[in-house]
């Protein structure tokens, strides 16, 4: 396993009583004929928020104007949706977030292809709105692969709680790839059967989990699992939850995907009884509006990793059969905010394109720094029994 430098920056059939797993959204690609199985590119990024300075903006697509090219240029991109989407309600930020169906389609022009809807604020709005919001991203992944000849799809929650959940299939670069969404928990209760909720405190409930996931990751070229939990802006992931990742790569998930806490947490790349993994633990906040209470003179403050995020790429080969982990890359970026008082993402190590006040321009150096030095001391290489 090499690690990849960019720039100075191094990120280094058991059914579950009373669950059911979810077919999401637009139908399953049809399966192609049997093809070669290409190089992978992944891209995934943090959590995807909209509190009122966000989604107050004119134009959403230049949250994203100075990553397209890098979103645009991998084989998928994933990030989290967390917020219900439903056009009939008003626009609401925190605690009981809605937001409307244009703010996602920004992200998915500029280049993001998968999306997660299983988190804890999905039913901000109660079941009704888990529904609505399911509604409007299946029109939205139709809209968009219509216009664009696209395959954009989601996974996490769906309509009719009487039918089994499962994980979607993505066909991509001769890859047959399984992807599934679910959370920990949620602020408000859906009625059973619409969003699968899988604790890791709870062993009993996590190990069936398991059990029940494992036989279906053999049906895949690559099984990645989106998971959104643990504890807000705590720097490192707890014990218990470790655990259950691990476990889960040694059934044969290749990518574990975490979210929630907020801020950048570690990333593994851990062999466990052969079988190689990737985790990301957290990678911070994709875009929100958290940083506009960051002292840009306190750029050291534990508040100011919220303004921290990272597209992680992983890079994956076919080898007799096998798939293999080639590179792990990271690109640390942060949430700027613009002369305009407006929040867009960039590259913290290119902020050249974004007109960024004084004393902004400064603190975004010093997380630079900062951040640098936090991926070379968090880039976690191990080989497990």
């Amino acid at each position: 396993m090499k690690k990849y430098f960019r720039g100075l920056l191094v990120l280094t059939i058991l059914l579950i009583p009373g669950l059911r797993l979810t077919a999401l959204n637009v139908e399953d690609t049809p399966e192609p004929p049997p093809a070669i199985r290409e190089k992978l590119v992944l891209s995934f990024t943090g959590d995807m928020m909209a509190h009122v300075i966000n989604y107050k903006m004119p134009d959403y697509s230049l949250i994203y104007r100075d990553i397209e090219k890098i979103l645009m240029s991998d084989s998928l991109t994933f990030s989290n949706v967390e917020f219900p989407v439903n056009p009939k309600l008003p626009q609401a930020s925190y605690p009981v977030f809605n937001i409307h169906p244009e703010y996602v389609e920004a992200a998915v022009n500029a280049g993001v292809d998968v999306l997660s809807i299983a988190n804890n604020h999905t039913a901000d709005q109660g079941t009704k709105g888990l529904i609505a919001t399911v509604e409007a991203m299946q029109q939205l992944c139709t809209k968009v692969n219509k216009q664009q000849d696209r395959d954009v799809r989601f996974s996490g929650a769906k309509v009719n709680p009487d039918t089994d959940f499962s994980p979607i299939t993505i066909y991509k670069n001769g890859w047959k790839i399984g992807y599934l969404a679910v959370s920990q928990f949620s602020n408000v209760t859906p009625r059973p059967g619409h969003m699968m909720m899988i604790d890791f405190n709870n062993s009993k409930r996590s190990d069936e989990f398991i059990r029940w996931l494992e036989p279906q990751i053999g049906n895949y070229d690559l099984f990645i699992l989106s998971y959104h939990g643990g504890i807000e802006y705590q720097p490192k992931p707890l014990k218990r939850k470790t655990e259950f990742f691990h476990k889960l790569i040694a059934s044969g998930v290749n990518i574990i995907w975490g979210h929630h806490p907020h801020i950048v947490q570690p990333v593994e790349v851990v062999t466990i009884g052969g079988k190689e993994g990737v985790i990301m633990n957290s990678l911070g906040n994709f875009i929100s509006g958290q940083g506009r209470i960051i002292d840009p003179d306190l750029p050291e403050e534990e508040w100011s990793y919220t303004g921290d995020s990272a597209i992680l790429q992983v890079e994956l080969s076919s080898r007799e059969g096998n798939t293999i982990i080639d590179n792990v890359t990271a690109i640390p970026t942060a949430n700027i905010f613009t002369t305009n008082r407006e929040v867009v993402i960039a590259p913290l190590e290119d902020l050249t394109h974004q007109p960024v006040p004084e004393p902004w321009m400064n603190f975004f150096l010093e997380r630079f720094i900062l951040m640098h030095d936090y991926f070379n001391r968090n880039i976690q290489y191990s080989v497990l029994p």
